[in-house]
């Protein structure tokens, strides 16, 4: 690969357009593969359905009919009071336009576009997979492989896939926490400008407008990470400007969301609903859907049982969870020793730290929802096993013998995960697990 940033690395824009290309190639493979065949089914399946009611009230009635928050029910003036309806926005973009020009919804339009929300967040975790592999000594061809690596098995992680159905609040988080992490890359060796501190504000105040939960349990595991490990530590000043007040920004918008529909409930009779705080985190004492933390992982059979599409195989991703976390753990050991940057220890923490932290507070949500929260757990182990570990080991050797064996394995990996999805999805969501509408619903 040519050098045309004057520092020993291809430019990022480059490179992400690499990673877009690769993406694309899966894409048309997936969407030959496995989506072709079901697009006929989005019309009759709950979360299209969903989305097309929240985007055709956005549509007919006007966005800030309901202050920017979804409005789940036809006909019905009822408003989810439980997230800020931003991770819809683009699709409502996309449809508004559509409309305008073919005077139709567009249902594939719809999909494609969620589809592209998952290609998007692969090549940003591809590029950030890249500089990590660079920065443990990998070479640019040996840390694009690894990249791809990494792609192709996010992008073809069943959860992922299924954004094809409908998008969620976690799906939309992500992305803006990969740009961070990579803007946090940047600015390592005496290159933080200002610029890229804003950038990053920016970054916080999409992920936590996306996903408020989320948003903020990414903000505590970074903070945590950066203050605790050894190494240069952020002024609380630019911690100020770069996580707090972007973060207080989203929840004040919010805020006026909030307040907004509940002067229409007063003067309207409009209807609010959500899941509480108590249902959400499990501290209502209801043992009806699961029993204690250990069922995020061990109690899926409550999920699994309203699904009739191979149910049996559904999140059930073990090998890679073991494989994932066992590269973690030894990433962790290695930076101990002194022999993997810190950087690479912030972004694996402050990833796993946000699912740690969503779900040890809010665990029957987790519980209730794997299909949300799976992919958040994979992004860190996926980054661990084939980029981190992989790289490592490969600028001992020095021989590629470790990243062909990667990318044979990625590749193996993603068919598998195809397979698995062709035999699960389409699967309408059991309407005892549906706390409240959509796809972010809990």
């Amino acid at each position: 690969m040519s050098n045309a940033n004057g520092d020993g690395r291809p430019r990022s824009f480059t490179l992400l357009a690499l990673f877009l290309a690769v993406g694309l190639i899966a894409f048309g493979y997936v969407w030959i593969g496995v989506h072709q065949r079901l697009t006929g089914k989005l019309s009759v399946s709950d979360l299209p359905i969903h989305s097309h009611t929240v985007i055709t009230q956005w549509v007919d009635h006007g966005y800030f009919a309901s202050h920017g928050l979804l409005w789940p029910v036809a006909g019905e003036r009822i408003i989810y009071r439980s997230g800020t309806g931003a991770f819809m926005i683009t699709g409502f973009v996309v449809e508004k336009i559509w409309m305008a020009m073919t005077g139709h919804y567009g249902w594939r339009l719809l999909a494609l576009h969620n589809v592209f929300v998952a290609l998007l967040t692969s090549a940003l975790l591809a590029l950030l997979a890249y500089r990590f592999a660079q920065r443990l000594g990998a070479d640019s061809l040996y840390a694009f492989v690894l990249g791809v690596a990494v792609q192709m098995v996010w992008f073809t992680f069943p959860d992922n896939l299924a954004l094809f159905w409908g998008l969620s609040e976690e799906a939309c988080f992500l992305p803006f926490a990969i740009c961070f992490l990579l803007l946090e890359e940047r600015a390592l060796d005496g290159r933080r400008t200002r610029l890229i501190t804003i950038l990053q504000a920016l970054a916080v105040f999409a992920m936590t407008y996306m996903e408020y939960i989320a948003g903020t349990m990414f903000i505590v595991a970074y903070v945590a990470t950066v203050l605790l490990l050894r190494g240069h530590r952020p002024t609380f000043k630019r911690l100020g400007v770069m996580l707090v007040v972007p973060w207080l920004l989203a929840f004040a918008i919010f805020g006026l969301q909030l307040n907004g529909a509940r002067r229409d409930r007063n003067q309207t009779g409009a209807k609010l609903y959500g899941s509480s705080f108590a249902y959400r985190t499990g501290l209502d004492g209801d043992a009806m859907f699961y029993g204690d933390h250990l069922d995020i992982a061990f109690g899926r059979d409550v999920v699994r049982a309203g699904r009739p599409d191979n149910p049996q195989f559904l999140f059930r991703w073990q090998w890679l969870f073991i494989a994932g976390m066992a590269s973690v753990l030894t990433t962790l050991v290695l930076y101990i020793r002194g022999r993997v940057p810190r950087i690479v220890v912030v972004a694996l923490i402050a990833l796993l730290g946000t699912y740690l932290l969503y779900a040890a507070v809010f665990s029957q949500a987790v519980a209730l929802h794997p299909y949300h929260f799976d992919a958040m757990l994979g992004t860190p182990l996926i980054l661990a096993l084939f980029a981190i570990v992989p790289a490592f080991v490969e600028s001992r050797t020095r021989t590629g013998t470790i990243v062909l064996i990667a990318i044979l394995a990625a590749t193996w990996l993603s068919m598998f995960q195809l397979r698995i999805y062709a035999l699960c999805y389409p699967a309408p969501q059991p309407a005892a697990v549906l706390a409240a509408p959509g796809a972010g619903a809990r």
